[in-house]
C-alpha cells in the first residue's frame, strides 16, 4: 500500500530520504510545469524547482504534521520565482538567453505576484478535481485517472483496459475539455494535467 501524503511528509519530517525521493518525484514535473509558466527557459525552471526541495528538506523539521505538501511547495516555488523575477541580473540572464522580452517579464511577475497558493486554495482545488472527476462517464474517468494521475502511456492503458489507443485518446481529450473549464481559474497551478 502506498503511503499518503500525510505519511510521506512525516517520514520526511524524521529524516528519510526515500520519503523525500517520492515527494520529489511526483512533485518535480508539477513544480516544472508551474514555474515554466512563469519563466520559459528550461535550465533556469529546473534551478527554481531544484532550490524549492532544498529549501522543503531544510525546513523539514519545521513543518507542521499537517502542513498541506502542495501549498507549501507551490509557495516555495512561487516566492524563488518572484525572487528571480524582480532580481536585475536574474532579468538581464533571462532577457539574454530566453526570447522572452522586458513587458512579458513584468507580467509575469504582476500575475505571479496576485496567485494565491495558500492551503484554502490547494484544498478547494482538491475538491474541484475530485468533483470534476465525479462527473465523468466511468470508462473515461478510468482513462483520466491512468494518464494524468498514475502517468501511464497511452498505451499501457489501452492494454490494460483492452481498448484502442483512439478510444483512450478520445477519452483523455474529452477529460482535459472538462477539466479546462472547471479549473480555468487554477490553471497556472494544474499545468501538469494539460501536459502530455
Amino acid at each position: 500500500m502506498e503511503d499518503t501524503e500525510f505519511q510521506l511528509l512525516e517520514k520526511v519530517r524524521n529524516n528519510d530520504e526515500v520519503a523525500f525521493k517520492v515527494i520529489y518525484n511526483t512533485y518535480f514535473p508539477k513544480l516544472y510545469y508551474f514555474v515554466f509558466e512563469f519563466i520559459p527557459q528550461h535550465d533556469l525552471v529546473e534551478n527554481i524547482v531544484q532550490d524549492t526541495f532544498i529549501t522543503f528538506w531544510n525546513k523539514r523539521t519545521e513543518l507542521k504534521e499537517d502542513t498541506n505538501l502542495s501549498a507549501f511547495l507551490f509557495t516555495v516555488a512561487k516566492n524563488n520565482c518572484l525572487y528571480r523575477l524582480r532580481d536585475q541580473r536574474y532579468r538581464q540572464k533571462l532577457f539574454s538567453s530566453a526570447s522572452i522580452g522586458q513587458k512579458e517579464v513584468d507580467l509575469n511577475l504582476h500575475a505571479l505576484s496576485s496567485l494565491h497558493t495558500s492551503d484554502f486554495i490547494f484544498n478547494e482545488l482538491n475538491q474541484l478535481i475530485e468533483k470534476t472527476l465525479a462527473e465523468l462517464p466511468p470508462q473515461c474517468k478510468t482513462v483520466f485517472i491512468l494518464s494524468r494521475f498514475e502517468e501511464k502511456k497511452n498505451r499501457e492503458i489501452a492494454d490494460e483496459l483492452g481498448i484502442s489507443i483512439k478510444a483512450v485518446e478520445g477519452h483523455i481529450s474529452k477529460g482535459l475539455k472538462k477539466f479546462r473549464t472547471a479549473l480555468k481559474d487554477y490553471l497556472p497551478l494544474v499545468a501538469y494535467l494539460f501536459i502530455g
